[in-house]
């Protein structure tokens, strides 16, 4: 055979990494470039003690041989179809091979006399199980036990588990039985015990497969982001770690001891690349530590020896693009009895890794409350190291965190209602550090607000008034003398109050607690404006299972690098909050709209005083996913309850998917209804049959009078920056358009009335604007002698 030194790149200066916090105790001593990728990865030693690397790529089996890590061999490649999906195992004197999506059956590498002689061979046979007969053809996963049991997993119409027996012809095997309860992704056999990730249930399956033609289930476990892909168990089998293929999953760690009682002990995730999409995708248990591969961010060591605190103690990417979603490390084989790591890359095919495992330095303890001694949950616990780490404390005040490095270290504690504390503690080696935490609560000033109509200045019941920074929100309702009385954590953040009511615009002020100055009064005048800050009681009904309407400050969701759910409400207007199509997951599929409608009704609007009403909000939708084109929609209606039978008028519907906020601006409701003494605003959002990823949000709802300003534009617009849009004094408008001549400047008020106008000289950048403005929100345009526009929304809160 013609063997071929492969090109290496050694871990050095040429081979960039884009890992934020950089390597930590790995380093990659070779890398094998493979111009069509790679897959699964696993290792083999033969009888002479030389170690190897099977590498799955797209379009073959390859063998590398380790003699010297850092130069590599190529002795073998079992070209065969081309998938994505090649995943490899090894037993006695052979390597097997299974590919999905593309059939190859069983690809049988004999290694008996690596390297001077190697050969393969494609095996098949007819299985009957489940009612299913058939030749294997494709197979996702397999996996081999030490008793050298042989389980394909995923294959074809069988969807679970096959057996097959390896000891009497490995070239040969003889089928067994087989568990076909569920999909199964992927498993791990050990003691008769079977640990099955059935990733479409989001579920790991614990079976007794001592008879495997009766196989018993045992327990089940739900994991975090109910998609699992893979399982290992500790040695003494107490112990399981799954993954999640999600973006910003974790890896999760189980006492497994009493089946009937499976606890969930802690969630990891790489602190350097949280909330940007990084997804788990194999986990290998060796000696108390947690071997893992993560697309887009390499490989991490997790000692796991403290299954109640994983802690990173090794890093090292394999990952040199700036996507995210399925690229990069693949998988990874850490068995080798030199220690050696062999891992395979998506896009950069075979990557050899040199390890220093080391303990853990632990940090634990209870927070409380230095007077009361209650606990504290939800303290920010930032362990201050090169790098990033922070835990929160548990319902029960407890935290627990680490770090890879021993020393001295800062550690700050954080609560948005307690005076931040900073101590210092010295960390070891495998070594426990306890350190509990006395906070002493922030001052607290009791604020009185009145809310009161503007122009009659009567005092108003029940209005909502919420009290927020980016820390805290306090919220509350007025009584009967328009009065509401709030405990307010001191913050030398400045916070914003917002009163408002349903049938009046919000109105809001600033407060500095640390200043405080007495009552705070608010104006608010009647019309219909809901930021959705408040609860102004929406009306929700569905027939979907799932995605229901819901108020909340979105938590978001991607998916292929794109968003889904958008995790922010729109900007500029009051508070965080919008109504969003289920909110409980960020994982895209954890909470759309699923099998049916679920629909957003508005409380009844009397709009018979205005002279032209205009309806203007701004909504989300994304529609993608499933087997087929989407075909969901989102859709508006206005609602006469004055009509018998009553008026229901679609007046806008979307089904175009866009990952960005889109106005809805300016709808003329006299254009659809006649009698508008009792409407109301009705939205549905649909996944109708066959099912899609659907997602839709709404934000910013207001009713203004009459026609404004123009949305038309003939000629060009004008460039400039309205900032803050948001403020207490003054903004400023910069104008960006070299063009410009003298521009006419025109602020209105919701009324539709002109409140302010000036004139602007030719080759001004910067102008001041507002300052004479009393509290409310306003429209601004601008025009040019040649006709070009703009236009922009303000909002001036009372100082």
């Amino acid at each position: 055979m013609n063997l071929r030194f492969l090109l290496i790149f050694c871990c050095l200066s040429s081979f960039v990494l884009n890992a934020q916090d950089g390597d930590l105790n790995m380093k990659i001593v070779a890398h094998v470039p493979a111009p069509e990728g790679g897959s699964g990865i696993w290792h083999f030693v033969d009888r002479n003690g030389v170690e190897y690397a099977a590498l799955g790529s797209r379009t073959a089996l390859v063998v590398y041989s380790l003699e010297d890590p850092s130069k590599p061999i190529e002795r073998y490649r079992a070209s065969g179809v081309n998938t994505t999906w090649r995943e490899v195992f090894s037993y006695g004197d052979y390597i097997y091979g299974v590919t999905d999506a593309s059939s190859d059956g069983v690809i049988i590498i004999n290694m008996k006399e690596a390297p001077s002689k190697i050969s393969h061979k494609f095996w098949t046979t007819n299985v009957t199980a489940n009612n299913q007969t058939g030749d294997i053809t494709t197979c996702h996963t397999v996996f081999i036990d030490e008793k050298g049991i042989l389980s394909l997993n995923g294959c074809g119409a069988w969807r679970g588990v096959l057996f097959f027996d390896l000891n009497v012809n490995p070239e040969n095997p003889k089928f067994l039985g087989s568990e076909t309860k569920r999909y199964c992704h992927d498993n791990f056999v050990r003691n008769d015990t079977m640990y099955s990730s059935d990733i479409y249930e989001g579920l790991l399956t614990i079976w007794d497969v001592k008879d495997q033609q009766n196989p018993k289930e045992l327990a089940t476990i739900n994991t975090p982001f109910a998609f699992t892909h893979n399982a290992w168990p500790s040695d003494d089998a107490k112990y399981v770690f799954t993954t999640d293929e999600r973006e910003n999953a974790f890896v999760a760690s189980y006492d497994i001891s009493d089946l009937t009682n499976i606890k969930l002990l802690d969630q990891w995730r790489p602190k350097d690349t949280e909330g940007t999409g990084v997804i788990p995708h194999n986990t290998r248990y060796l000696n108390g530590y947690l071997i893992t591969a993560y697309y887009t961010d390499g490989v991490k060591i997790i000692d796991a020896h403290k299954p109640d605190n994983l802690i990173e103690v090794g890093s090292v990417d394999t990952y040199t693009g700036n996507q995210r979603g399925f690229h990069g490390c693949w998988g990874v084989s850490p068995y080798l009895p030199s220690g050696t790591i062999v891992a395979s890359d998506i896009e950069g095919g075979l990557f050899v890794i040199q390890p220093e495992y080391i303990r853990a330095c632990y940090l634990e303890g209870k927070v409380t409350d230095s007077i009361t001694n209650e606990v504290i949950s939800n303290v920010s616990v930032v362990l201050k190291t090169p790098r990033k780490n922070e835990e929160q404390t548990n319902l029960k005040g407890l935290y627990k965190t680490g770090y890879a490095t021993a020393g001295s270290y800062d550690v700050e504690f954080t609560h948005p209602d307690y005076i931040p504390q900073t101590v210092s503690v010295d960390l070891e080696h495998g070594v426990v550090t306890l350190r509990d935490i006395k906070l002493v609560k922030r001052a607290t000033i009791i604020q009185r607000v009145i809310v009161k109509e503007k122009g009659s200045l009567q005092e108003i019941e029940d209005a909502h008034v919420s009290i927020f920074n980016p820390n805290r929100k306090v919220e509350g309702t007025t009584n009967a003398l328009g009065e509401s009385a709030l405990a307010v954590p001191q913050d030398n953040q400045q916070y914003q109050i917002v009163a408002g009511k349903w049938g009046y615009l919000h109105g809001a002020k600033v407060l500095d607690s640390q200043n405080p100055q007495g009552d705070i009064t608010i104006l608010i005048e009647k019309g219909y404006q809901d930021d959705f800050l408040f609860d102004l009681s929406w009306n929700v009904k569905s027939t979907a299972s799932a995605g229901l309407w819901v108020r909340a400050e979105p938590l978001g969701s991607t998916r292929n690098n794109r968003p889904v759910q958008t995790d922010l409400d729109v900007p500029n207007d009051y508070g965080y909050d919008c109504y969003v199509t289920g909110n409980s997951s960020s994982d895209p599929s954890g909470d759309d709209v699923d099998g049916g409608a679920t629909t957003l009704t508005s409380p009844n609007m009397d709009l018979s005083t205005y002279r032209q009403p205009l309806l203007n909000l701004e909504y989300w939708f994304t529609n993608g996913g499933g087997n087929n084109n989407p075909n969901d929609s989102l859709a508006f209606y206005l609602i006469n309850y004055d009509q018998t039978p009553t008026d229901t008028i679609l007046f806008f519907q979307t089904d175009v998917n866009d990952t960005n906020w889109r106005k809805l601006e300016k709808i003329k409701i006299k254009d659809f209804l006649q009698n508008l003494t009792s409407v109301s605003l009705y939205v549905v959002a649909g996944d109708y049959d066959p099912g899609h990823l659907v997602e839709a949000a709404i934000d910013a709802f207001l009713i203004t009078e009459g026609e404004i300003v123009t949305n038309k534009q003939t000629a060009p617009s004008i460039a400039f920056e309205l900032y803050p849009s948001l403020f207490s004094d003054e903004s400023y408008l910069r104008l960006n358009d070299h063009k410009a001549d003298i521009l006419y400047c025109s602020i209105f008020n919701t009324s539709g009335k002109l409140v302010e106008q000036m004139e602007i000289p030719a080759q001004t950048r910067i102008v001041a604007i507002g300052k004479k403005l009393d509290a409310g929100m306003y429209y601004l345009q601008l025009q040019s002698k040649d006709g070009r526009s703009g236009f922009a929304k303000m909002i001036k809160t009372q100082n």
